[in-house]
This record gives C-alpha cells, structure tokens and sequence, in this order.
C-alpha cells in the first residue's frame, strides 16, 4: 500500500487556502454574477460554469498526487473497488437506519440543503445530472478528504472531522433551525463511510468513484422523470 507523504509547512498552508477558497467561491461568484447584471435562469447556467473553474483549479493543485491515485487504481481496481465496495455497502446499510429512525423521530423535517439544489436545477435536470455527477463527488472528496489527509494520521479523527466538516458545508447555507441539523446527521454518517474508504485504500479516486456510484441515483430519478413528462 502506498503511504502517504508526510506534509510539511507549505502543504499545509496549500490545504488550508484549498479549503477557504471552496467556502468563499460562492460568494465570489454571486458578487460577479451580480455586477455584470445576470438574472433568471442565467445565473444558474453562471454558477456552474463557476464552479467548474473552482474545480478545475483545485484538480490542478492536487494534479501530481491526483494522477498519481488514479494510475494505481487503474492497476489494483479489483483489490481497491472490492476493498472500498465492503465498506460502501456496510456505510449505506448504516446511513439508511439513521435516516430511518431520525424521519421517524422527527417526520416534519426534510434536507432542506437538498431541496434546495433539486429548485434550482428543478428545470434543467441536465445541469442537476452535470453538478451531482461529476462536480460534488469530485470537489467535495478533495477539499473535505484530500486536504485533511495530509496532517491527520489518527484514523477516526480524519473519519469523524471530515465527515462533520462536510455535513457542516451541507447544511450552512440552508438549515434555519434545529431539526435542520438533526436532519444532517445521516449525511455525516453517509460522508464518514468515504473518509473511512478513502483512509484504508490512500486512494482519492476510490471514494471519488463510490460517490458518484451513489450519486447516480439522483440523477436515474431526474432523468426518469423527464422521459416521463415527454412521454
């Protein structure tokens, strides 16, 4: 198994302005939208031709390890798609009793974080298959794994902090009460089962590929849902 180099000083610093970049982007991007007068449906088409740009530069900071991971996927997949997939299907078993009890316990709640994404891409469902797709698996899994990777060696501290790190990011923005974040408690489960994955395969494009695995059925719904008002 390869190891993961040690960070020094300047990596560190890399990770922290990867992560600040990431949370302040949106409001980067909202305040450039907003001089050049973009309205209506533009501003979405806007948003993610920015956010690709965001990923696209985060890519190219992690380009060398990046590559790196994928070459060694591409020659042990059968070992680190098998070894990912055990702790993938145990994950989600777990993810899906937590949901469960916690709709149970509190019924009127809801994702607002997720309801909201499904408004605004409620009219494209090709910009919704685009985002959930390719753009969270791959932006989230490096600023939320691949930059705590590094300087994080005990196992569970790197598991429990980027998976409530990512909850937090999930909810931030849309939660408006409690119940909001008691409701982001199964994502935070759902987000350290690939920390965890990412941890024991050292592989990024193994929890990147387990994501969009997962992030498919969304976009089967979205698209399903098209063919059905055409039909």
């Amino acid at each position: 198994m390869r190891k993961e180099k040690k960070v020094g000083i300047p990596a560190l610093y890399i990770s922290i302005c990867v992560v600040l970049l990431y949370f302040i982007w949106p409001y980067f991007v909202n305040a450039i939208l907003a001089v050049l007068g973009v309205k209506g449906d533009s501003i979405v088409y806007g948003s993610l031709i920015a956010n690709f740009l965001l990923l696209f530069l985060i890519i190219l900071i992690y380009y060398n390890e990046i590559k790196v991971d994928f070459i060694n996927y591409k020659k042990n997949f059968k070992k680190l798609f098998l070894s990912g997939g055990k702790i993938f299907i145990i994950g989600i078993i777990i993810y899906m009793i937590v949901s469960i009890v916690i709709v149970g316990l509190f019924p009127e709640g809801s994702n607002e974080s997720v309801d909201s994404l499904l408004y605004i891409y409620d009219k494209s469902p090709f910009l919704l298959l685009i985002s959930t797709l390719f753009y969270f698996p791959i932006v989230e899994e490096l600023v939320f794994k691949k930059t705590f990777k590094g300087f994080i060696n005990n196992k569970w501290i790197f598991v429990i902090v980027t998976a409530v790190m990512n909850g937090f990011f999930e909810i931030v923005f849309s939660c408006t009460d409690m119940i909001g974040v008691i409701n982001a408690l199964p994502l935070v489960v759902f987000y350290g089962m690939l920390s965890y994955i990412y941890y024991e395969t050292n592989n990024i494009v193994v929890s990147i590929s387990f994501r969009m695995i997962y992030n498919m059925i969304p976009c089967i719904g979205a698209l399903l849902n098209v063919a059905l008002i055409l039909l």
